[in-house]
């Protein structure tokens, strides 16, 4: 295996992983990306490299940004990644002032008894 068939069998893992984190089918999520299911299939099964348009059709069906995508370490701890996911999904969808005070309760937990 060469190291892009890597890279698009990680991202296919990592797609499939937002899917099923927001609890959706293959069908439903080709649906809100105008898309077919094959190709959400062989995305997700690394045997399709899909192009960046496409991923981001797929990213916002999800609920996620491409850079969501490409950061997330689908080895670190997957119950803390999930409540991240969970908090970021909430966050998108208040106004920026609540997330500002939002920012400002995490930092303030995050330096607690340092």
């Amino acid at each position: 295996m060469d190291k892009e068939d890597s890279v698009v069998r990680r991202t296919g893992a990592k797609l499939r992983h937002f899917r099923i984190l927001k609890g959706i089918s293959q069908e439903q999520l080709a649906l809100d990306c105008d898309l077919n299911i094959n190709t959400i299939g062989m995305i997700e099964r690394g045997q399709k490299n899909p192009t960046i348009y496409t991923l981001q059709r797929i990213c916002g069906g999800l609920g996620i940004t491409l850079a969501t995508l490409f950061l997330y370490d689908e080895s670190s701890d997957t119950a803390a990644e999930d409540t991240i996911q969970r908090i970021e999904a909430v966050l998108r969808q208040m106004p920026r002032q609540d997330v500002e005070r939002v920012a400002r309760i995490v930092e303030e937990l995050s330096g607690f008894g340092h």
